[in-house]
């Protein structure tokens, strides 16, 4: 082990071994540590991290084959999506050939980039967002926070710098919630969203660097921390990263580049303040799933979704995402709802 690359205050347990051994260094620590929007306690999350890792996914979702052969399964043989879903077409990949060409088709021992490499970090940053803006996609910077990454997994993201990328979902699908018709809202943005990464992956190649894109619905590193330190959107109270362009209406993943590139700074779009005027997601939810105050988790101080609340509802209704409709940026736009909350304090709708 080339210990100059790691981290011997923070630990992991190797799967392999059941060896605790140390973790790579931590890049993204200070700036999850700094964040001015939420109240954060790096200290104890170093501690929830080598006593605690995380898990890949929620309980319910643990294993994730068992989760998709289940719940998911019985969602898209209702509505004859089975096939699109799960494997897709040559412009939305599903879900299984997003994982075939995670852990199959880019191991980066085997990437091949181009000899005509990008020596200005720069303006390889703002072509690799320009490339990704042209897809769609929200696109930002950051350094990846190893403690956001599953136990024994830190291979799974083998370098620091994250590209994020957020898919904005289909706005009359979100209209649906909760009785969703013959599409799915949010695998439909799943499956937009697959093949784009690894498109964004290759572009990134094609500049003369490695990357390693994660499928979309992967639970293995935790996409939304990182959205939110790449200057993307502020967390809100339901737990979703709220956008100034969509709201929470997103769905996001990420990639791995072999590049030293300037993290983009956080944003406050004043959302902490806002949602503790609003809280209509807290509100909202069938069996009150989301905390009504604030507590500290593992080092950071928000309110939680129960799982064990939350699972059976979103079981119920295909999906659920109540949560996430009523939000007010989402459904009338951050400019409208700011300036009316500006105003008079007022919550628009």
């Amino acid at each position: 082990m080339d210990t100059g690359n790691y981290d011997e205050n923070l630990l992991r347990v190797n799967r392999e071994t059941s060896l605790v051994e140390p973790r790579r260094k931590n890049f993204g620590k200070e700036i999850t540590d700094n964040l001015t929007t939420i109240e954060v306690d790096g200290t104890a999350m170093d501690l929830y991290t080598n006593t605690s890792p995380l898990d890949r996914g929620p309980e319910m979702m643990n294993p994730f084959l068992d989760f998709l052969a289940g719940l998911e399964y019985r969602k898209m043989s209702k509505r004859n999506k089975l096939t699109s879903y799960m494997w897709g077409d040559d412009e939305n990949w599903g879900m299984m050939r997003q994982f075939l060409e995670m852990t199959g088709g880019q191991h980066p021992i085997d990437q091949e980039v181009s000899p005509n490499r990008e020596s200005d970090l720069s303006a390889l940053k703002n072509s690799i967002k320009k490339y990704a803006n042209s897809l769609g996609l929200l696109c930002g910077v950051t350094k990846v926070d190893r403690r956001f990454i599953a136990e024994g997994d830190d291979d799974a993201f083998p370098y620091d710098t994250a590209v994020v990328l957020g898919k904005p979902m289909d706005r009359d699908l979100m209209e649906e919630i909760p009785d969703p018709g013959e599409k799915l809202f949010d695998f439909e943005t799943y499956i937009s969203l697959g093949k784009k990464v690894f498109d964004v992956a290759e572009f990134v190649r094609s500049k003369g660097y490695r990357a390693f894109a994660r499928a979309a619905l992967d639970a293995t590193v935790k996409y939304p921390p990182h959205a939110v330190m790449s200057g993307l959107g502020e967390l809100g109270a339901g737990g979703w990263v709220i956008t100034r362009e969509y709201g929470p209406w997103l769905r996001w993943t990420m990639l791995s580049v072999d590049a030293d590139l300037i993290p983009d700074n956080p944003v406050d779009l004043n959302m902490a303040k806002y949602c503790e005027s609003c809280l209509r997601c807290v509100n909202a939810c069938p069996v009150k799933a989301i905390t009504e105050e604030k507590i500290w988790y593992r080092g950071v101080r928000k309110r939680k979704v129960d799982n064990k609340k939350c699972f059976p509802v979103f079981e119920k209704y295909d999906g659920c995402g109540i949560c996430l409709k009523v939000c007010p940026i989402g459904r009338f736009g951050y400019d409208t709802c700011m300036a009316a909350y500006r105003k008079d304090g007022s919550i628009v709708g």
